[in-house]
């Protein structure tokens, strides 16, 4: 019998697509969840002075949070892959549930479809995404699957000079591992 908590099986546990749309039904609830994140104590440090003494600005503009050490308007957006962004944490957040779910990756193109942006922006998130999930070292834990497989080209289909003569399987083949 099969083991039953493989991964890539249909009794794999996760949040739907439904339930993802409930947890950021705006984008306040985004900025928060993601502030929860950022700030892990609750409290909005500056990343300009590092001061904890901050308030939020009542309309939320031209930032969220005022720093009353150094009197400047910030966000959690700073110093993470967000900063500099235009596309709303309420996508940003859409987007990381879709690429940390997808068990075959996602495409610029089909996050470009799925979110409503341009493809240069999606690719860019992607790239961003992407770097943050390599950097995490908690995000391998429990248990890795590895594969591996050789890459190169069938020995009849190549040319009589650049042929092995050595054998068949993975012979003038690399090996790749995944």
């Amino acid at each position: 019998m099969p083991q039953r908590n493989s991964p890539g099986k249909s009794h794999s546990k996760g949040i739907t697509l439904l339930e993802l749309f409930e947890m950021f039904p705006d984008e306040t609830t985004a900025r928060k969840w993601f502030e929860s994140i950022i700030w892990k104590d609750g409290v909005a440090v500056c990343h300009r002075c590092g001061g904890t003494n901050t308030y939020e600005v009542a309309n939320g503009k031209p930032l969220p949070h005022k720093c009353r050490t150094c009197r400047k308007h910030f966000s959690a957006r700073h110093g993470t892959i967000l900063e500099g962004s235009h596309i709303s944490l309420r996508q940003w957040a859409i987007a990381v549930y879709l690429v940390a779910t997808s068990r075959k990756g996602v495409s610029s193109m089909k996050l470009h479809r799925d979110l409503g942006i341009s493809q240069p922006s999606a690719w860019r998130m992607l790239l961003k995404i992407r770097s943050a999930l390599a950097d995490d070292s908690d995000v391998y834990t429990g248990t890795v699957e590895v594969d591996e497989t050789c890459v190169g080209g069938i020995e009849k289909n190549k040319h009589e000079s650049n042929k092995l003569k050595a054998g068949r399987g993975a012979v003038g083949k690399t090996a790749v591992l995944a």
